[in-house]
């Protein structure tokens, strides 16, 4: 019995002694790090720029400007020439207008200054118009006579004017266009009266027969010594008159 314990105790012995080398050796091991090629091949991403963060105002960034090419003037239309007005150029009226017609100007639904800078406008003063269209011969009917003036006033000199018409419809309706000049004296803080400025009147007439009213509606473009001066609007009826 002593015998197999003795032998027991011995292996056992041998048995640590032989293990014993190899428990330290696997104490001992250390696992070896990563590698520079691995780390370089692997390296965490840079890190990201702060949020942009708006100026405080003490400084302009201009974005580069845009090169675009200049650009190029249109070509210029050619000239068109224009004969001047001949007697065949004037239309002829319908027959309702045949006859002498008259009136006068009185009053204005409006006028003002054209520019605003121009000058100041007086008192409107009244305008007297007279045509007649008739026929003279065997000539076909014509307008024979025509005279846009001014009511007689002391502050008017030498007024002077006409009408001509420009387009009709062929039965009661004919645009017109007359053109007055007159000299007009300035008048002083005094009252009395100065040298004159000249003024010169270019009306619109929109005429239309009803019987033996010719209806007219019309514009008014004023200068003043040829300087812009005034526009103004006014309606009138022309009775029909004797010849």
């Amino acid at each position: 019995m002593r015998t197999r314990i003795l032998i027991f105790c011995l292996v056992v012995g041998g048995l640590a002694a032989i293990a014993d080398p190899f428990v330290r050796a696997q104490t001992n091991l250390q696992v070896p790090g990563p590698n520079n090629q691995y780390q370089q091949q692997y390296a965490p991403p840079p890190a990201q720029p702060p949020p942009y963060a708006p100026d405080n105002g003490d400084t302009i960034q201009l974005l580069p400007q845009l090169t675009r090419p200049a650009p190029q003037p249109a070509p210029m239309p050619p000239p068109v020439n224009t004969a001047p007005m001949t007697a065949q150029a004037i239309p002829s009226l319908p027959a309702v207008f045949r006859g002498c017609w008259q009136g006068e100007v009185s009053q204005l639904d409006w006028i003002r200054r054209d520019p605003a800078s121009a000058h100041k406008i007086g008192f409107w003063t009244p305008k007297t118009y007279r045509l007649c269209y008739r026929r003279v011969g065997d000539q076909p009917f014509t307008l024979t006579f025509t005279e846009t003036g001014v009511a007689p006033s002391e502050k008017i000199i030498h007024p002077y004017g006409n009408v001509v018409p420009i387009t009709t419809d062929g039965r009661e309706y004919a645009a017109m266009r007359s053109r007055l000049n007159f000299d007009e004296y300035k008048t002083r803080p005094d009252g009395g009266m100065s040298p004159t400025f000249s003024v010169d009147e270019t009306t619109n007439l929109a005429c239309r027969i009803a019987g033996d009213d010719m209806m007219v509606d019309a514009d008014v473009f004023g200068t003043r010594d040829g300087e812009p001066w005034f526009t103004a609007h006014w309606r009138a009826d022309f009775r029909r008159a004797a010849d």
